[in-house]
Formats: structure tokens, C-alpha cells, sequence
């Protein structure tokens, strides 16, 4: 799909929308509608684009959608540092997901000092006996072993190493819409 926003996938907003289908976000319930999805979907597939270049996609006013997107940011449905950074262009030839196995009563204390290392890029909850997912960046393999040493103080690591990594080429309305025809048939495609 190229980066303006097609008519049909225009069309399966408004008609998701009619159907009486909200999308809200969990912090404020603000509903988003078909203006705002179409932004997020053209944001999605290029963070760079203009309010202007937006605005032309969506077929609104500059000012109309300079609004939107604060408002979308207001709502943390958009981040503001929405930009993709190559880290191995600055330095950082390895990449990993480094998962580590911690007491729950010291999990908030952990992420706490870990939210300000360098090499941490994200920290995620996830299912299990307080277990972090960590997405790492190190320069170099020694650099990596050397954090994950440290790390291992606080708990058991699991560590995968990152070769390649690949966006999906879905663009939000058509996650949406397979979604959509997904829960409609209750059969989930692979």
C-alpha cells in the first residue's frame, strides 16, 4: 500500500465505525474516529510525514489535523518520540531480547535502575514469576556479556541474540479489518 490512504481502506474506517464499532484507548476512553485512525495508519507507515502531507491523506484541514495529532498525544495514543532509530549505524552492533527471572518484591526496584541504562531500550512485564523482557543494545558481543554478568546479579537470564528484524507491512486499518473479520468468524488465519 503506498502512503496515501486508499479509498477502501478509507471506506472500512467509516463503515467500522457505523457498524457501532469504537477503538478507545485505556488511559482517558477517548474514541478514535475514522480521521484519527487514518492518521495513525499513515503514521504508522511513515513517522516522517508533514502535516501538511497528512493532511492531504486525510482529507482535512493542516490545523485540523496539527489538533488531532496533539490531541492523540494527549491521549497517549501517539508517542512523541515516534521516531526508528538505526542503532547500528550509531555504534551498537548487537541487538537482543534479554529475558530475567526476578522476585515480584524487587521487580519495581530493578526496572527502576534499569530504566536508565544505556543499553536498555524497553522494559516489558510479562507472564510468569516476575519476569522482565528486556530489548538490549550493545556495541559489541563482550559489551553485551558484560551487561548481562551484571545483570545476573539480580536474577536468572535468558538471552536471544537479534539478526534481523522486520515491520509488518499491515498498516493499522488492515489489522483492524482482519481483526475485525477474525472475531466475525472466530477463526484466527496463520
Amino acid at each position: 500500500m503506498n502512503l496515501a490512504i486508499s479509498t477502501t481502506v478509507t471506506e472500512y474506517a467509516v463503515a467500522f465505525l457505523r457498524r457501532g464499532r469504537t477503538v478507545s484507548t485505556n488511559q482517558r476512553n477517548a474514541g478514535l474516529d475514522k480521521y484519527d485512525i487514518a492518521i495513525l495508519s499513515a503514521l504508522a507507515t511513515n513517522t516522517r510525514l508533514t502535516t501538511v502531507e497528512l493532511a492531504s491523506m486525510v482529507h482535512l484541514s493542516r490545523t485540523a489535523v496539527s489538533r488531532r495529532i496533539t490531541a492523540l498525544k494527549r491521549a497517549q495514543v501517539l508517542k512523541d518520540d515516534a521516531e526508528v532509530l538505526c542503532y547500528e549505524s550509531l555504534g551498537f552492533g548487537v541487538r537482543a531480547a534479554v529475558e530475567i527471572s526476578i522476585p515480584s518484591q524487587t521487580a519495581e526496584s530493578l526496572r527502576k535502575t534499569l530504566r536508565v541504562q544505556p543499553e536498555v531500550l524497553t522494559i516489558s512485564v510479562i507472564a510468569g514469576d516476575g519476569l522482565l523482557c528486556l530489548d538490549v543494545i550493545a556495541i559489541d558481543m563482550d559489551h553485551l556479556h558484560r551487561f548481562i554478568k551484571a545483570l545476573q546479579k539480580s536474577g536468572d537470564t535468558s538471552t536471544k541474540i537479534i539478526y534481523t528484524e522486520e515491520k509488518s507491512q499491515l498498516t493499522l486499518l488492515e489489522r483492524m479489518r482482519m481483526l475485525d473479520e477474525q472475531a466475525d468468524n472466530a477463526v484466527v488465519r496463520v
